[in-house]
């Protein structure tokens, strides 16, 4: 965006808790324990299991504490319940900024801006990327005109966000923009996970990081085909909280990651070392 400030902002993201009854073991302390050690929270959506209000007490019982300003969007699963508006009341008194086709700004330390924009999104699949990649025509089509329409939206507030000029642009969304951060998800699955309009429009609008979810069997590093860096930073993949700097023109450095493997990644040990991590890097 302004390009002008060389400092980076610090910041954590996870998706796709699927909260049920309970919340993932560790993580309230995980979330708490944020506080004086990053700038901003984004959450990448699924944050429910079904958008049941139950299900969205426990999760604004989670986010209440945190002490930390906190930004997402919703997932497919959140849109599931029946209660949207009250669901969106719950979270956004928990903290919880959530975005759906626009934008925000936050103001950090020696007047550091970042905006954030946010949808959804949506499936649509990546036909242009990958000519194996076969659905029916006629629900091919349907994905694609709710692909576009998603795109668009996010175009909106990417626009939007541009003219006030942030020193960091970053895009938040449930589905990807790119097969980069697919992983081991079955090829035939690709359209169920994303869109290429996604990733095209983010390329257009000069974003420095884009942040989702949603790819259980996918990997965390990947880009647009435009070189945009992506992140996905669902909790299957990463297995806790990641933590990025993020410097205008599309500067990103992981932080903060344990070693082990997602199913060792909560316990006590490994959470404390990612704290220590964060604290004295």
């Amino acid at each position: 965006m302004t390009g002008e400030s060389s400092q980076a902002v610090r910041i954590a993201a996870i998706g796709d808790l699927h909260i049920r009854t309970q919340s993932p073991e560790h993580l309230e302390a995980d979330l708490i324990a944020l506080e004086g050690q990053v700038d901003l929270l984004v959450i990448t959506g699924d944050i429910t299991e079904s958008g049941r209000i139950p299900e969205v007490e426990v999760a604004a019982r989670l986010l209440a504490p945190v002490r930390v300003p906190m930004v997402g969007v919703l997932g497919n699963h959140d849109r599931r319940g029946l209660r949207r508006t009250a669901m969106r009341r719950m979270l956004e008194d928990s903290g919880l900024v959530l975005l759906d086709g626009d934008s925000r700004d936050f103001a950090f330390r020696d007047g550091l801006t970042v905006g954030v924009a946010g949808v959804s999104g949506t499936g649509g699949g990546f036909w242009l990327d990958e000519a194996d990649a076969e659905v029916g025509s006629r629900l091919r089509q349907a994905v694609s005109v709710k692909a576009r329409r998603e795109s668009i939206r996010l175009k909106k507030a990417l626009d939007t966000l541009r003219r006030r000029g942030p020193d960091v642009a970053i895009a938040v969304m449930h589905f990807s923009p790119t097969t980069t951060t697919l992983g081991e998800e079955p090829v035939l699955k690709h359209w169920m996970l994303g869109n290429s309009y996604l990733g095209r429009i983010i390329d257009e609008e000069d974003v420095d990081l884009v942040l989702h979810g949603h790819a259980h069997l996918g990997n965390r590093d990947g880009e647009t085909s435009g070189g945009t860096p992506v992140r996905n930073v669902a909790l299957q993949v990463t297995g806790g909280i990641s933590v990025f700097e993020v410097a205008p023109g599309k500067q990103v450095r992981s932080i903060g990651d344990s070693p082990e493997p997602p199913e060792c990644r909560h316990s006590e040990t490994s959470r404390i070392r990612m704290l220590d991590m964060i604290r004295n890097d």
